[in-house]
């Protein structure tokens, strides 16, 4: 069955799109997983794969408004980004027309369409993850990516906006009864990263989260200009070597809480 992962920050500039690119194409390395631009208003997955205008036949915008199905929307990346070793990528673009934001913005995103892409595309693909890379802050659109998640990845930097918002964003995802994984991303230059670890686990347990990883502030992936995906770029940088350990860890945890949901039901 597949597992539904939503990224998501309280405020923007967190790297949380980059996360959420990166995630997925290393987790694509052994599994088969979509990725999903809901961050409707302020798209910009499409441009970390490398997709040029032609390649977007139709978008998940498209799919809200009743103009498409998911099978028009989904890109196979897998040969385009080299993926090999059994997984697969394959991506539902968001619009980046704004004519189409406002329409949406206009008619809503009802619950039940979303569920039913997600299911969609899960089964068509047989896809072992969906990667939901969502809006910044608490909108309509987040709260229903939450809903329809099996764990929701938190983003923030060591901030005590983002940090309140993050907190926020636990009890939100309480009462939808989802896990939730702290990742501190941009740790200052100077800043140990032991201590930004420290920290991480320190504030999970206050916010009845579970930490995944802290990342410092990489200037090469800030120079990369999300103009690639940079753990297929640079396979054997420190920042690829972390986002690995992040999905192991991400995953072997998310498997672990639906055996303990098994035994409970």
């Amino acid at each position: 069955m597949t597992k539904v992962i939503a990224v998501h920050s309280f405020k923007g500039g967190t790297g949380k799109t980059t996360l959420s690119a990166n995630l997925a194409a290393t987790l694509a390395q052994r599994s088969r997983v979509g990725v999903m631009d809901l961050d409707l208003s302020g798209p910009g997955l499409h441009v970390i794969f490398g997709l040029k205008k032609g390649d977007v036949k139709a978008t998940l915008t498209d799919i809200f408004l009743g103009d498409a199905s998911p099978d028009d929307v989904v890109i196979d990346l897998t040969q385009r980004l080299g993926i090999s070793n059994g997984g697969g990528l394959y991506f539902c673009p968001a619009s980046n027309k704004v004519e189409d934001m406002l329409r949406l913005l206009k008619t809503g995103l009802e619950v039940t369409l979303f569920q039913d892409t997600l299911q969609k595309v899960g089964e068509r693909y047989k896809l072992d993850y969906i990667i939901v890379d969502t809006h910044p802050g608490v909108e309509n659109d987040t709260v229903l990516a939450m809903g329809c998640c099996d764990a929701l990845v938190l983003v923030s930097r060591v901030d005590q906006q983002d940090l309140f918002g993050t907190a926020v964003m636990v009890l939100l995802a309480e009462t939808f009864e989802k896990p939730t994984f702290l990742t501190l991303n941009m740790i200052p230059p100077g800043v140990k990263i032991k201590d930004a670890v420290k920290v991480g686990r320190e504030l999970a347990q206050l916010f009845r989260s579970r930490f995944l990883e802290a990342f410092e502030f990489q200037l090469d992936v800030i120079n990369n200009l999300s103009r690639s995906v940079f753990v297929l770029d640079q396979p054997n940088s420190s920042f690829a070597k972390k986002i690995s350990e992040a999905a192991e860890n991400l995953t072997r945890q998310i498997g672990e809480i639906g055996e303990t949901h098994k035994v409970a039901n």
